[in-house]
């Protein structure tokens, strides 16, 4: 359900620094809790993916190095509305918000159900890859919990994506 300790360390660690540097110094240091910040460099560098770049000038200035397959995990962000159904032992599933394809998605350090209290909600939050694998940055800035009607709905499309081959927990390579 979750990636080994050393690479989810590696990736927050990184991912930090990248998102605290897009969101600058004045931002970064108004008192706002990291996960907000974060959330908030997230949205910043995805309406502008240039500022990563800038990011990178910068820390490289401070002598800091962002690991290049945490920069890879990084230039891979999606942060959508996505389908949070459930979780399994192995992963938990996500379905795309247009029903197309789902996701068998990592945690970095933790479930996504350990941290909003319970699954089969739309969740809005970042999906990339790492490691070969699908995973969330758990930062959910939105929760909309479904019904049973719904988490049905969607259990049955996960069903029909299934015998179509668009479940995947494996990254393309």
């Amino acid at each position: 359900m979750i990636v080994g300790e050393a690479e989810a360390l590696a990736f927050i660690e990184g991912y930090k620094h990248l998102m605290l540097e897009v969101l600058g110094p004045e931002e970064a240091g108004d008192g706002r809790d990291i996960r907000t910040l974060l959330a908030a460099g997230r949205k910043r560098y995805l309406a502008d993916p240039s500022r990563l770049e800038r990011a990178l000038e910068g820390l490289a200035g401070k002598s800091i190095t962002v690991p290049p397959e945490v920069l890879a995990a990084v230039r891979s962000l999606e942060v959508k509305a996505w389908v949070y159904l459930r979780d399994t032992r192995a992963y938990s599933i996500f379905i795309d918000p247009d029903g197309q394809a789902a996701y068998g998605v990592l945690g970095l350090t933790q479930r996504l159900r350990d941290i909003l209290g319970d699954s089969g909600a739309v969740v809005e939050t970042g999906l990339m890859c790492y490691g070969g694998r699908y995973v969330t940055d758990a930062l959910v800035t939105r929760v909309a919990w479904l019904g049973r009607g719904y988490r049905q709905e969607f259990t049955t499309r996960l069903g029909e994506l299934r015998a179509q081959g668009k479940f995947c927990t494996r990254c393309p390579a």
